[in-house]
């Protein structure tokens, strides 16, 4: 012979109390034997199952999701298509000759040769005359002559030709430079015109110095 051996099962008495019986067990108390069933609206591997409306929410939820990974992944390839910045247009056109005899003017000035200098930046405006650069060192070139009008005249051409000059985020920027020397011709000039009221130079620079104001609080500087 052989023993097969009892298999329990769960019956569920009123009140919530589980008895574990075998099948002979429930045959003779008069319990039928209780399988458990899944909880109601539970799919077969456990989650809540979802109804029409839940499916099309998790549906439009994706479709968000995987637009704007879109729009991340393109806008990190696009190419910058924005115009370049006076500054940027300013690197892309100088010749290496011209870079060359602008280092050469400043260490010239820096090494206090201010008229060796001052004959090499005439050239190059004369050979540039649309390079801001040249008119730059211009105004410094005055400046080591501790002649502010003359040095704010020249900052003016430079700031017009390149305004990236009184612009804080460009790597240009000589605002502060600029601003002090506006500020001291502003001085000399309402001296010297209180001594010669009809001084055409220091009248002439008054035009600039109220013009150079405007410039400079107009600027990112």
């Amino acid at each position: 012979m052989f023993f097969c051996p009892a298999r329990r099962i769960l019956s569920v008495r009123p009140g919530g109390a589980v008895n574990a019986l075998t099948f002979k067990e429930a045959a003779n108390t008069g319990h039928p034997p209780h399988q458990p069933q899944p909880p109601a609206n539970l799919t077969w591997q456990g989650f809540p199952e979802l109804d029409r409306l839940d499916k099309i929410a998790a549906l439009a939820m994706t479709g968000l999701a995987i637009w704007a990974l879109a729009l991340v992944v393109i806008q990190e390839h696009r190419p910058d298509d924005r115009p370049p910045s006076p500054a940027q247009q300013a690197e892309l056109r100088v010749d290496p000759a011209l870079k060359q005899k602008l280092d050469l003017a400043r260490t010239l000035l820096a090494d206090n040769n201010i008229e060796q200098a001052q004959g090499l930046i005439a050239e190059l405006i004369r050979t540039y005359p649309y390079e801001a650069t040249p008119y730059l060192l211009q105004g410094d070139a005055f400046l080591y002559r501790q002649d502010v009008v003359a040095a704010m005249r020249s900052y003016r051409r430079a700031v017009d030709l390149n305004p990236d000059f009184l612009d804080k985020k460009s790597k240009l920027f000589q605002g502060k430079k600029i601003k002090k020397t506006v500020e001291d011709a502003g001085a000399a000039i309402e001296s010297g015109l209180a001594a010669r009221p009809e001084d055409e130079r220091l009248l002439a620079g008054r035009k600039t110095y109220y013009y150079m104001l405007r410039k400079i609080a107009g600027s990112c500087g």
